[in-house]
């Protein structure tokens, strides 16, 4: 029996899935209307650039205004951005990416132990915000984990890989 919350593997179909199935039988669920789609003709052009933020300046008193702003402008103009010299070593990413792409490789009955409708779970796979509520899914997977203080939600977390704690 399914607890409150909790959401079937036939839900949703994750993103991966269906990429390894090819294009040719996409769920409506995954089709944004027209009108919704991204303007691709902005792309490449020359009054557009991805924001590269420096966050070392954050640790500088006399710049950490300026790089605040920085953040905020490609927030309210683009929604994303670069960020240099944040101090996370290079060998850290590489392990968590290899432990992320080993956690998506896994069959969908264990991903699916931490899928939910409840967007509040500490733990939580999908494919979009809200199974339930979403018009249109978005064309990726995730897993989202509390992780501050990690003392608090490390146990919740995947134990498969086991490199994933």
């Amino acid at each position: 029996m399914k607890e409150q919350g909790e959401i079937s593997e036939g839900s949703f179909t994750s993103a991966m899935t269906l990429a390894l199935q090819g294009g040719e039988n996409i769920p409506e669920r995954y089709v944004l209307p027209s009108l919704q789609r991204p303007n691709l003709s902005l792309l490449g052009h020359p009054s557009i650039s991805l924001p590269v933020i420096d966050l070392s300046s954050l640790n500088d008193p006399l710049l950490r205004s300026q790089a605040v702003d920085e953040i905020h402008a490609a927030c309210n103009k683009l929604g994303f951005f670069q960020v240099i010299n944040h101090g996370i070593p290079t060998s850290v990413m590489e392990d968590a990416l290899d432990t992320a792409k080993e956690f998506f490789l896994l069959p969908s009955e264990e991903k699916m132990q931490f899928a939910s409708a409840n967007v509040r779970e500490p733990v939580r796979y999908g494919t979009s915000m809200n199974h339930v509520m979403d018009k249109v899914f978005y064309w990726r997977d995730f897993i989202k984990h509390y992780a501050n203080p990690i003392s608090e939600w490390i146990h919740l977390w995947p134990s498969t890989p086991p490199t994933y704690k």
